[in-house]
């Protein structure tokens, strides 16, 4: 497909959504270069313009564009190490990263902010370093967002799905860290962007639920308990809109125990029995112990 119905198309993208070239470009390109990609004089690499669409609030299902087949594998192996990081493998997360690192020698910052993002998680997960973890994620969502300090929301950013994602991995530390406001306070900015800047896509269908769910844990934490049964709710209904069945089970026991706090036992009991059967159904022995064992310590519930 034509270089310039790229450029049309991103244009037209933007002018709809009243963003200008500054708010769309902001760390991923000059606003020079995007201009040019506008007009049809620059070509984008893969990478670029996904982060351009992402910044749209959409994804790029409709152009493919690589400059050579240098790109084009670095670009496939970005996309495997992004998925080893939502599966939260540490073993692939270890060798997908050497597997990037080799191919990312001679290219820009941009493809370095998945792989700076990815020592974070394994930094979290495999080797429970917390500050070596969030010195890695502020590498990478500074990278494209400079002026973000890990604690504050940039609200009138545009964020593409990468950044969200390391959003959310510094919020779920300050939670770590008992920092909960802080957490609360950037996974509201997350949900609210989510809801209000990017359309249906198959990344809202897997992000969005998260946040959700982890704010109903942080709002818990911090006995706001209507606050957390809403934001489980919310998290139910989208997953059964869209199919998530990741989180649904986890949203449901969320529930449940958020109404086990507000004293309505009864109702507390039947939702957090449909979340074990759900665990059954899946197959997540683990999942059914760690909720059997909360509910009896927290709750004195036995919903074995």
């Amino acid at each position: 497909m034509a270089v310039y119905v790229v450029g049309d198309f991103l244009r037209e993208t933007r002018l709809r959504k009243g963003y200008t070239q500054e708010e769309v470009s902001y760390g991923i390109c000059t606003t020079a270069s995007l201009s040019r990609i506008e007009n049809g004089a620059q070509k984008p690499g893969r990478l670029i313009l996904e982060k351009l669409f992402e910044r749209l609030g959409t994804e790029n299902n409709l152009f493919n564009s690589f400059v050579s087949r240098e790109e084009m594998e670095l670009y496939s192996e970005i996309q495997t190490l992004i998925r080893d990081i939502t599966d939260e493998d540490v073993v692939k997360i270890e060798k997908q990263i050497d597997v990037v690192e080799k191919l990312a020698v001679n290219t820009t910052e941009l493809e370095h902010q998945c792989l700076y993002f990815a020592k974070g998680e394994l930094a979290r997960q495999k080797e429970k370093d917390d500050k070596k973890a969030m010195e890695m994620y502020m590498k990478a969502i500074h990278i494209t967002l400079p002026d973000f300090d890990g604690k504050n929301p940039l609200r009138n950013n545009l964020l593409t799905f990468d950044e969200i994602m390391i959003i959310n991995a510094i919020a779920i530390l300050h939670a770590k860290a008992d920092d909960i406001m802080t957490a609360v306070q950037l996974g509201m900015w997350l949900k609210k962007y989510m809801e209000e800047k990017i359309v249906d896509g198959t990344m809202k269908i897997a992000k969005y639920p998260m946040i959700l769910y982890n704010l109903s844990n942080w709002l818990g934490r911090e006995n706001c308990h209507k606050e957390a049964l809403k934001m489980a709710d919310l998290g139910i209904r989208f997953c059964i809109r869209y199919g998530n069945l990741a989180f649904f089970p986890i949203l449901v026991f969320n529930k449940g125990g958020a109404l086990a706090e507000l004293g309505k036992i009864d109702q507390a009991k039947k939702y957090l029995h449909q979340s074990v059967t759900i665990f059954e159904a899946m197959d997540r022995p683990d999942l059914i112990q760690v909720a059997t064992d909360w509910c009896k310590l927290h709750y004195r519930i036995d919903i074995q």
